[in-house]
């Protein structure tokens, strides 16, 4: 029961931190910019990711374990830069420079040994982008986050604490992203869910002895959601020669919408 009240609890965190700002967040103009190439309003304020990493926070102490280097590194640089994004809005190629830069200072921390620090780098840069691709319609992003994180958590042992934060402080901003949101995730708050994620499956194929090959497939389906939406954009970009990082309503949500699901359903 009192484990129940503080998950709750961390969930309150996040939802009241996400409300609070939202004010600061227009005043700054840390808001969704109503453009053809994104779905839903403009002037949304993005104050979940904030509010996310604050519940986060919250369920850390509450937790009482360690973060680790390598995953704090991950989560407060993949946070911070998805956060310079959402107020500045990158170009494509210097945010996937710096993104590289923050993959590989938290997979030289986390790997366990060198040889392993590559394909490290490549599953952080995949499943931070994989979760920000997801992020494009109210709902999507924080309701199968909360389903990745609950199977990683299942897990055990073998996952590290990402999962665990996620499913404390994730709820109370999926109440307020549930259509009509209220608020956006944001970069900040999708780039923060990839990268805690992202170091759980970590966790999972790697540790001291070597690779665990065993891991892999049920990895493969954990996230087959973030993967057939990044291959579908993928595909359907190259195809067209659109620019892949380039912001589009081409995903597959969008793809259920255009075929006549209402867009909750289509969630």
């Amino acid at each position: 029961m009192q484990f129940a009240a503080l998950a709750a609890g961390c969930s309150v965190v996040s939802a009241l931190a996400a409300i609070a700002l939202s004010g600061a967040a227009r005043r700054v103009g840390l808001v969704s910019r109503s453009r053809r190439d994104r779905f839903g309003p403009g002037r949304v304020p993005l104050s979940g990711g904030p509010g996310l990493l604050l519940g986060a926070l919250a369920a850390l102490v509450a937790l009482g374990i360690p973060l680790g280097p390598g995953r704090a590194v991950a989560a407060a640089g993949f946070f911070a830069l998805g956060l310079w994004d959402d107020l500045r809005e990158l170009r494509p190629l210097p945010k996937a420079l710096l993104q590289t830069c923050v993959a590989a200072l938290a997979a030289w921390l986390f790997a366990p040994s060198p040889i392993y620090i590559g394909p490290a780098v490549l599953v952080l840069l995949f499943l931070v982008n994989a979760s920000n691709y997801l992020d494009n319609m109210d709902g999507l992003l924080p309701g199968v986050a909360l389903a990745q994180a609950t199977a990683l958590a299942l897990a055990g042992t073998s996952a590290g604490p990402g999962a665990a934060l996620l499913l404390w402080a994730a709820p109370g901003i999926l109440l307020l992203n549930l259509p009509p949101a209220r608020l956006y995730l944001g970069d900040s708050g999708s780039h923060l869910v990839g990268a805690l994620l992202a170091c759980d499956a970590l966790d999972l194929l790697f540790d001291e002895a070597g690779f665990r090959a065993r891991h892999a497939l049920p990895l493969l389906l954990l996230f087959a959601v973030p993967i057939a939406d990044v291959a579908a954009v993928t595909i359907s970009r190259a195809r067209r020669r659109r620019p892949i990082f380039r912001g589009g309503t081409d995903h597959l949500s969008h793809r259920l919408v255009r075929l006549g699901f209402p867009a909750p359903r289509a969630v």
